[in-house]
């Protein structure tokens, strides 16, 4: 895959506070990666480099191979971005905000701002003017305008704030559309680790300006699953396991685990319907985004 965005031993320092402190991170085309991590990380002030909203820090931050630093103008045809209130016209509706700014993204095809307005479900309130804008509409549209002409790389802080629950997935599925579909590069950040979880390929944990692990959401057909299957006949799948050579760890009087390889799952399953061993159940045992993020970060679960 082809790295599209390349963050490089980046130090932002304030006065005394060390705000981000040696980062570095990759980002390929079609990527959808969210940055995770306390208020105070250092989550914002990143994205802000990235966009070129502060400009003096250490290290290097790579779009497409070049170096930030030296193209001196705000490319927006490169990177768009929702980092705080997004900021419009307000005597303009929203529809007329996009136009305005499709011209200065080069987008050439209008017929783009009605398939991004329906993708988004802002049909409703598009035409209204901006400054009857809720902070969930604000959000929305503001969204809708960052990917004009769909640029290689989005950028969006805390997306789904003021946003109404209901309205979350379709944004969920919008990202995840313009990654597949349009291979833009999204970076963001949330404090909804389920939504994160759902949308994202990649984590990057940030604590006291650091990224101390970036780890995958994504399984391919060589991963492995700790699974675990319930079942009447405890002694009976005890054996089987054993006869196949294969480790396990009894949970309970009807249950047990095993870490398995997932393309090997189906004919295991299928094996033990052969031997008579009624199964009321297999699921995977997996550790939510929520348990990795208080694992990572050091925090207790009832602290």
């Amino acid at each position: 895959m082809k790295e599209v965005l390349k963050i490089n031993n980046v130090t932002k320092v304030y006065g005394k506070q060390t705000v981000l402190d040696n980062v570095s991170l990759s980002l390929e085309e079609g990527e959808v990666i969210g940055l995770i991590g306390p208020n105070g990380a250092g989550k914002t002030t990143l994205m802000k480099i990235i966009t070129k909203l502060i400009k003096k820090y250490d290290g290097d931050v790579y779009i497409n191979d070049e170096n930030i630093k030296n193209n001196k103008r705000h490319d927006t045809k490169q990177i768009g971005c929702v980092i705080e209130t997004p900021g419009f016209y307000p005597e303009l509706t929203g529809y007329e905000n996009l136009l305005f700014f499709s011209e200065i993204s080069g987008l050439k095809d209008k017929g783009e701002i009605n398939e991004i307005v329906k993708r988004l479900g802002i049909e409703s309130y598009v035409n209204k003017k901006a400054k009857n804008y809720s902070l969930g509409m604000k959000q929305r549209i503001g969204i809708a305008q960052a990917v004009l002409s769909y640029p290689p790389i989005l950028i969006l802080d805390e997306p789904t704030n003021g946003l109404d629950p209901a309205i979350v997935p379709q944004l969920r599925e919008f990202i995840k559309y313009i990654a597949k579909e349009k291979h833009t590069t999204v970076l963001i950040s949330s404090h909804i680790l389920s939504e994160i979880e759902l949308m994202c390929d990649k984590v990057a944990f940030i604590q006291q300006g650091k990224i101390i692990k970036v780890e995958s959401l994504k399984k391919s057909e060589k991963d492995t699953a700790l699974v675990a299957f319930v079942t009447s006949k405890l002694e009976e799948l005890k054996k089987f396991f054993n006869g196949k050579n294969l480790e396990y760890k009894v949970l309970s009087e009807d249950k047990l685990e095993a870490q398995l390889k997932i393309n090997e799952l189906e004919n295991l399953i299928s094996s033990i319907g052969k031997e008579n061993i009624p199964l009321r159940g297999v699921y995977e045992i997996k550790e939510s985004l929520e348990e990795k993020y208080l694992k990572t970060m050091g925090v207790e679960k009832n602290a």
